[in-house]
């Protein structure tokens, strides 16, 4: 049996699967499990993280597209429609293709009936996007927990015995990654980690972005961890000229997308939280802490499942209500923690064994009979 699995997008959904294959290369040694990446960059990429699970019998293949791409960096992207269509030889070899996002659904489109399509998803957050209804093309779909089995149901977009609730992968290469990295700061100064979201709708990058640097600039009580989604820059939505003010302070750091931006270790490093749509605050509260989330918009959002995010911290419209949030982060933080330690268990499912073991293990009790027998809780 072989197995590939497509890493199209950015690097950060990277975590998301590599687990999963690693599990599935050991578990199962009599599958052929080819990861397959887009530029030697991020071959080279996933080559180390692999050796976390010291997983030496995974196969390696580029899929590159179909001209040559000046993002030479693991976690630049290409065209995605046009480098599957390039690859589609080579993804045709496999009985099944495991993938983070959904545009390699297209595959099936492009002729590739018999091949099985399963799903890791990538992030947590309660964006309705992610109740894409490509969702029920996939054969079979891994969650992170109940949270998101709950909503898909609901809408009809997953079957019994074509999901599985396995946990979240990113954890657990998070884990073994460990302390790897040094600390960000070592002043003394409480940190903030500011993560605004592509997503122009619920973004506070483009109403008050700029503000929020300013502030921090200016502050003599906080370092400033400045992470935006890694497609912001992929998008030209932030230029590295309008960063440059910041780069020379020392108590900011300023992060376009490398690997630390998607390993978690800013999360990790970090006192307080301020986001707006970015799924990354589920990921903050593996340890629960003080977050703020920003409205400019002034969005009407109380009461609605794809602002349960909103819930768990303060919300603020703007300079001054941030600055009073951050004043008041550490006092209202006992009212907030067990309603993110709620959200926080709701959004993943935790089990004795790990979650990339759990999936792997799906993933073949699913290609050899057909079926997930129940619900795996």
């Amino acid at each position: 049996m072989k197995i590939g699995f497509i890493f199209l997008a950015q690097s950060h959904q990277i975590f998301h699967s590599l687990p999963v294959a690693c599990a599935l290369a050991r578990l199962y040694p009599e599958v052929e499990v080819t990861l397959l990446a887009r530029s030697p960059a991020q071959r080279n990429y996933l080559i180390n993280l692999a050796k976390y699970y010291n997983a030496d019998n995974l196969q390696y293949r580029i899929t590159p597209p179909p001209f040559p791409w000046l993002g030479a960096a693991p976690e630049a992207s290409a065209p995605k429609t046009l480098t599957l269509l390039w690859n589609l030889r080579t993804f045709s070899r496999f009985d099944a293709l495991v993938i983070p996002e959904r545009t390699s659904l297209k595959l099936r489109k492009m002729g590739l009936r018999r091949t099985k399509f399963i799903h890791t998803t990538h992030g947590a957050g309660d964006d309705e996007r992610d109740w894409d209804t490509r969702m029920r093309e996939f054969d079979l779909v891994l969650l992170p927990g109940r949270k998101r089995r709950d909503r898909l149901l609901q809408l009809g977009l997953i079957r019994p015995g074509h999901y599985c609730v396995s946990g979240y992968n990113k954890f657990d290469l998070v884990t073994r990654i460990g302390a790897a990295h040094p600390p960000v700061f070592t002043n003394g100064r409480k940190t903030v980690l500011y993560t605004p979201h592509h997503n122009k709708t619920y973004s506070s990058w483009h109403h008050m972005g700029h503000q929020v640097l300013e502030y921090f600039a200016k502050s003599d009580r906080y370092n400033l961890i400045f992470a935006p989604h890694i497609r912001m820059f992929a998008d030209g939505d932030i230029t590295e000229a309008e960063l440059g003010p910041y780069r020379g302070l020392a108590h900011m750091l300023i992060d376009p997308g490398s690997e630390r931006s998607v390993d978690m270790s800013y999360s990790l490093a970090s006192d307080i939280y301020i986001g707006d749509w970015s799924s990354q605050i589920y990921e903050f509260l593996l340890r629960p802490r003080p977050a703020i989330f920003l409205n400019p918009q002034q969005l009407d959002w109380q009461g609605k499942d794809e602002f349960l995010w909103w819930t768990l911290g303060q919300v603020a419209e703007n300079i001054t209500g941030l600055d009073n949030a951050l004043a008041r982060a550490g006092e209202l933080q006992a009212q907030y923690e067990p309603v993110q330690k709620a959200a926080f268990d709701y959004t993943f499912a935790s089990f004795p064994e790990t979650a990339p073991m759990r999936a792997a293990n799906a993933i073949m009790t699913f290609l050899k009979q057909g079926s997930i027998p129940g619900d795996l809780m």
